[in-house]
């Protein structure tokens, strides 16, 4: 192997410097500032769906290793399927909660939120890598004031963990692709980062095909380099891609008990079947149509993101794909000029263009291939984009691209941009503040913003509001004493947890299952279990933008009927 083989490409190590520089100031400051609102708001959030069953999940899984392997609750006595998901972060939530530090939702919440932001973190390197430096703190200002992201963080219990895994995953082959021929180091952190995404959800398995993609291009260089003298260089990515495959494989295994209980790969297809075609056959909003989970559109994805992501963001992503479609066009015609006037030698050069920027090309099918996937595979979806939230931070490293790029053409009215752009992401933060905790629910002036956009799309589809609006009861029946001897009844309408909302609570409160017999009730947004009981008032709402996220019934004949009218 030849020492210019082996050295990395001139254009990568332009980016590859990780000395502490403005941008990597910039975005520490943002994670610090992050880190500390996330910390002293992770309280605020209310319980979701699935947060429950994934509460049960985490201990039992967690027993099915201290067990030595014994004890088979995790694959009887959870919510039917839990077990196609891998354990990793629900275990961890469960030693965590084990401590008794904080209530159960508070402690996973604080979890959740912590996993996310140091995913979110990678778009630091991952940029200086591939797209550049300064796209990085852009990226993470995109997502920290993307509301149905940010929101996303602090409650979303398995595509959280996923978008964490993905960014790592992303990180360790970009790192694995800097060089002609991997490190064994490098190819290590790669196979851990790539078998934790699969051993998270079965759509990890889609970084295989980055990595593979990222090696065939160091192939590539190889051979441009050296032609056939490169036997040794290509053996030698082709040992090294297949010892990362091995690697994430036998991750994913250790990780994840669904897979030890038979053949893995078979296991890994009865799981993978089952999320393509999930069993979930209903009617969903989307931009004012009612459309069924098992017959979207193609654009159902792209669409969504249309109306969730902000108009910014947006922007600049049509700005990247302008870029990337000039690019494209450039290289092809350069390309074909080359082997008209030369023939196939001629083609050297573009062909160790293209090697030489695999790392961009890999973000580029970070953000493509899940799209294709989800257009070719057309599986059932549902409540908005969260099954791809993992491709948000991806777009937002393209978008940071674009920023970057588009500046120079700026430099005449930089100050009135930059006064723009700041005025911008202060009425992002504004909406994010007013909508707070609720923040998932952020819509962009497209869909109408989030008091348009209500009634025409999936918004709080986990049910968060019901806890604000249970708190705000129970500050009300406290200052009177409700809790001191008999307790009040109350149903808490999270649609099928309302058996479950014990941990919920943090009054005395019995739990009453039927609405005609329940002193309180209270509606999440996706539920309507006190529509058809008689003899409720409504006594408060939770609301945003005059919109109803939740609301608090009382009983007519109840007790504390006079103390809880408004």
């Amino acid at each position: 192997m030849t020492a210019s083989s082996d050295a990395p490409p001139r254009a990568i190590a332009r980016t590859s410097d990780f000395a502490i520089d403005g941008d990597v100031v910039a975005g520490v400051a943002l994670l610090a500032v992050a880190l500390v609102v996330g910390l002293a708001t992770a309280g605020h959030y209310g319980a979701t769906i699935d947060e429950f069953n994934t509460d049960d999940y985490g201990p039992k899984a967690l027993a099915w290793y201290t067990s030595g392997f014994a004890d088979r609750s995790h694959f009887e006595d959870v919510e039917a399927p839990l077990w196609y998901y891998g354990p990793w972060f629900q275990m961890l939530t469960a030693v965590v909660q084990s401590l008794g530090l904080a209530d159960v939702f508070t402690i996973r919440h604080t979890l959740t939120f912590l996993v996310g932001l140091a995913g979110l973190a990678a778009l630091l390197p991952i940029a200086r890598l591939s797209v550049g430096r300064w796209a990085g703190p852009a990226a993470l200002l995109l997502c920290l004031t993307t509301g149905y992201l940010y929101g996303s963080l602090f409650f979303t219990p398995i595509d959280v963990p996923f978008l964490a895994a993905m960014c790592w995953a992303m990180l360790a082959i970009l790192l694995m692709a800097r060089r002609v021929v991997p490190r064994w180091p490098a190819t290590i952190c790669a196979g851990l980062a790539t078998g934790l995404a699969i051993a998270t959800r079965t759509g990890g398995i889609i970084t295989h095909g980055y990595l593979i993609g990222a090696m065939l291009l160091c192939a590539l260089e190889a051979l441009a380099l050296r032609g056939l003298s490169a036997r040794s260089e290509l053996w030698a990515i082709g040992t090294r891609t297949v010892a990362a495959l091995a690697i994430a494989w036998a991750t994913a295994i250790v990780l994840w008990p669904w897979l030890q209980i038979g053949n893995p790969f078979t296991q890994f297809g009865i799981a993978l079947v089952h999320f393509a075609n999930v069993p979930m056959d209903s009617e969903i909003p989307h931009w004012g149509e009612e459309l069924r989970t098992t017959a979207l559109p193609w654009s159902y994805i792209p669409a969504q993101w249309l109306a969730r992501l902000p108009v910014g963001f947006l922007g600049l992503l049509v700005v990247a794909a302008l870029f990337g479609c000039a690019k494209a066009l450039w290289f092809t015609r350069a390309s074909l000029m080359r082997l008209r006037h030369t023939g196939a030698p001629g083609l050297r050069r573009p062909l160790l263009l293209l090697a030489r920027s695999r790392q961009m090309l890999v973000v580029w099918m970070a953000v493509v291939a899940p799209v294709v996937v989800v257009i070719a595979q057309r599986p059932t979806l549902y409540n908005g984009v969260r099954h791809t939230l993992f491709v948000i931070p991806m777009l937002a490293l393209l978008a940071g691209w674009a920023l970057v790029r588009v500046m120079p053409y700026l430099r005449g009215i930089r100050v009135s941009v930059a006064a723009l752009a700041g005025a911008y992401v202060i009425a992002l933060v504004i909406d994010l503040v007013t909508l707070h905790p609720l923040e998932y629910v952020a819509m962009n002036a497209l869909a109408g913003g989030t008091a348009g956009a209500y009634g025409r799309f999936e918004l709080d589809y986990w049910g968060a509001g019901a806890t604000e609006a249970l708190r705000r009861l129970e500050r009300r029946l406290d200052a009177i004493g409700a809790f001191a001897q008999d307790p009040p009844s109350l149903l808490l309408c999270i649609p099928y947890r309302e058996q479950m909302v014990e941990p919920v609570l943090q009054k005395r409160w019995r739990i009453e299952l039927d609405p005609r017999k329940a002193e309180f009730v209270i509606e999440a947004q996706t539920s309507n279990c006190a529509t058809e009981a008689g003899g409720l008032m409504l006594i408060d709402e939770v609301k945003r933008y005059d919109r109803t996220f939740a609301r608090i019934y009382v009983n007519e004949g109840n007790r504390f009927i006079e103390a809880a009218r408004p």
